[in-house]
């Protein structure tokens, strides 16, 4: 009978050693990729890509008993400015509710458009999803079937980076216009904090989608 002999302790060492270090470089490139994306997130929140577009879409936010909350109001107050200004002839807003019987943001956010002057017609309500990623994808149907191509988002500067990446898997061409009155302010610790959190989902979609 042939006995295999135990490892020797100094091999079990090396070996505890090569885990540990596999787990270092691990760490070691997440964190250098959710660093660079924390800069290319920011680096979008800070480029303004307004250009005519076939349609304006309004990433949606929280609203309360169907008012949008300042965060909302400023993607929307935008998306209307950029409608006056001749960008896109079509807005869309995408964005479904917490609860079955609750105004979806979609809804809420068309709403408030129409009491700004935006006309009916102009406006495409998409009142699904509970991620971004859900609301692009129900629109992309609807838009699709018009023959849309070309899409000017407007979010919080933050949110752009992934909102284009998924816009583009979606088979759009993507263009990004940050909503200036956001009471998120540029280079506030508040936005620091989003764009950390953006870094990590962005890495989880591109992950995801593989």
């Amino acid at each position: 009978m042939t006995q295999v002999a135990a490892p020797t302790r100094s091999r079990q060492h090396s070996l505890h050693w090569m885990a540990f270090g596999l787990l270092g470089l691990s760490v070691l490139a997440t964190g250098t990729t959710l660093f660079v994306l924390a800069l290319a997130i920011e680096a979008q929140a800070r480029n303004d890509e307004r250009a005519p577009a076939d349609a304006i879409v309004v990433l949606g936010a929280a609203q309360y008993n169907g008012r949008p909350t300042r965060a909302f109001r400023a993607r929307l107050d935008h998306a209307a400015a950029l409608y006056r200004q001749g960008y896109a002839s079509t807005v869309v807003l995408v964005g479904g509710s917490v609860a079955p019987d609750d105004l979806t943001e979609a809804e809420v956010g068309a709403r408030y458009l129409q009491q700004l002057g935006i006309p009916p017609e102009a406006l495409v309500v998409v009142p699904v999803g509970r991620n971004t990623w859900q609301s692009l994808e129900a629109a992309a149907t609807t838009l699709h079937a018009r023959g849309v191509q070309r899409l000017l988002l407007v979010s919080d500067g933050f949110h752009l980076f992934r909102s284009k990446l998924m816009a583009r898997d979606l088979g759009f061409v993507a263009l990004g216009s940050p909503a200036v009155n956001s009471p998120i302010r540029p280079g506030s610790p508040l936005e620091r904090w989003y764009i950390v959190r953006e870094a990590f989902a962005t890495l989880a979609y591109l992950i995801g989608r593989r």
